[in-house]
């Protein structure tokens, strides 16, 4: 299964980079935070376990939400295939996988 990042690799990184700034309503989960952030070249090789769709009120609480959604499908990692800023928040589209180790 391939997952298409786009510039949403690059939305996720920056996302990461910014996530301790601000105050949140959703925390990271002990689950969430063994969850990897993977590529769509590593994605290549990985189990899809589950599409899904997380919003947020800011990226920030979009993105803990999208690594908490993955581990509760049992994912050891995400890859983002799409994300977006609506009038009410954040939006991110992800793939739960299992990949290789």
């Amino acid at each position: 299964m391939t997952v298409t990042l786009h510039n949403s690799l690059l939305l996720a990184i920056a996302l990461i980079a910014t996530a301790s700034l601000s105050a949140c309503s959703t925390q990271l989960t002990h689950e969430g935070g063994n969850v990897n952030l993977v590529t769509a070249s590593s994605a290549d090789r990985c189990e899809l376990l589950k599409m899904f769709t997380v919003q947020g009120s800011d990226p920030n609480e979009t993105l803990r939400m999208a690594f908490n959604e993955a581990a509760k499908s049992g994912a050891d990692s995400m890859a983002v295939a799409g994300g977006r800023e609506t009038a009410i928040g954040t939006e991110i589209n992800g793939a739960a996988l299992n990949c290789p180790h």
